[in-house]
């Protein structure tokens, strides 16, 4: 009997006795009492659009067919072959576009720099290195006659006048093409 109240006693008053502290009653906390306020929101220093992935140029896909071409964008003005691929070119009023007759696949969609802005996947980008930039982000590649940008096999390429900011043309292709 002693023992056990001797543990009991040791068990009071030892620190590694845990007793549940009293709660305070509610009429017996101090209040205060605070102004409402509601957090600022900061928007992010760079407002880049940045384009997830190249659907179209002025409208037209690199997976339209010539018919669907001629459908959106009605009978070019002139046709003249690419000295590069040895394709037709179709001049339309708005842009030029290169389909390869033996595989009937659009190469490119070509946009003059003459032009105030271009069309990407149906948004209008101003005709200018500034605007491009703040859309498409940073270049994945610098060239000296311009920028390309790539969205998986599509890219832009952006071309400039060397030692200027001056765009000549935009062209949309697909990379995994030659």
């Amino acid at each position: 009997m002693m023992k056990l109240l001797l543990v009991t006693m040791l068990g009071v008053i030892s620190p590694f006795s845990v007793q549940p502290a009293a709660t305070p009653a509610a009429h017996d906390l101090q209040w205060t009492v605070m102004e409402e306020q509601t957090p600022e929101v900061s928007l992010a220093a760079d407002q880049s659009e940045t384009f997830e992935q190249f659907r179209t140029l002025n409208g037209i896909s690199l997976e339209d067919s010539k018919q669907e071409l001629f459908s959106k964008m009605g009978q070019p003005f002139k046709i003249k072959e690419d000295p590069y691929l040895g394709c037709p070119e179709y001049h339309f009023r708005d842009m030029h576009v290169g389909i390869c007759e033996d595989t009937g696949i659009i190469q490119y969609v070509h946009v003059d720099g003459s032009h105030d802005d271009l069309k990407l996947n149906g948004k209008s980008i101003p005709m200018q290195i500034e605007a491009i930039h703040q859309a498409l982000g940073k270049p994945y590649y610098v060239a000296e006659d311009g920028e390309v940008y790539l969205r998986g096999s599509y890219a832009i390429k952006v071309y400039m006048k060397p030692g200027s900011g001056e765009i000549e043309g935009v062209d949309f292709f697909d990379d995994t093409v030659t």
